[in-house]
């Protein structure tokens, strides 16, 4: 008993660990902001059919958006139980306690606030993510994040944390393709509504 108790606190430290670690509304944001990035080609056209349907942009970025929302949802399983299987293979239940620690502290919790996560995307872009970053921490932070990088957990984690981050952004950069090409899409059905609004007026 007491062991399967100990197996079901490590999986559930486990799915805790990853859920921080793939933060699905951070994740949104950036996938929206990528696609947005994509549309500045048209912007021209955009500028003309919201100039002749006032409304239009803000319409089809609230689509994008829930259309990303919705791609994630479908998808997010799938990637959950590839991280689960990747850190549960290499951390033992003290060392998923140790990063699931770190993870809660409020100070940590600061660096993930979208709003500072914003700051950090609309920075000096010539300057690595990780110096950006490292620049714009407290002292405290630095603190908290040298003590949990000399842990064993930390340690540990540092190697594996490229191979993460290489995983969740391929996953990302897909669901930023398959929306992308569902634009055309997504803003003739958006149009037709429209125009169907207007009929009925």
């Amino acid at each position: 008993m007491r062991a399967k108790s100990d197996r079901n606190a490590a999986s559930k430290d486990l799915r805790q660990v990853v859920a921080y670690i793939l933060d699905i509304t951070q994740m949104t944001a950036t996938i929206t902001s990528l696609i947005s990035t994509g549309m500045v080609g048209f912007s021209k056209e955009m500028l003309e059919i919201d100039r002749r349907f006032p409304g239009f942009d803000a319409r089809l970025r609230r689509q994008i958006d829930k259309e990303v929302r919705r791609t994630i949802s479908q998808r997010i399983p799938g990637l959950r139980s590839e991280f689960e299987d990747f850190l549960g293979s290499r951390l033992t239940p003290d060392e998923l306690q140790t990063a699931l620690a770190f993870q809660r502290e409020r100070i940590i919790g600061e660096l993930r606030d979208t709003a500072f996560v914003k700051s950090l995307e609309t920075d000096v872009l010539s300057a690595p993510l990780s110096e950006r970053l490292s620049a714009s921490m407290s002292s405290e932070q630095h603190d908290a994040v040298t003590r949990f990088l000399q842990s064993p957990c930390g340690v540990k984690l540092v190697p594996l944390t490229r191979q993460m981050e290489s995983l969740k952004y391929d996953w990302m950069q897909a669901i930023v393709r398959d929306v992308s090409q569902r634009l055309p899409e997504i803003g003739g059905d958006l149009l037709r509504r429209h125009y169907l609004r207007l009929l009925k007026s």
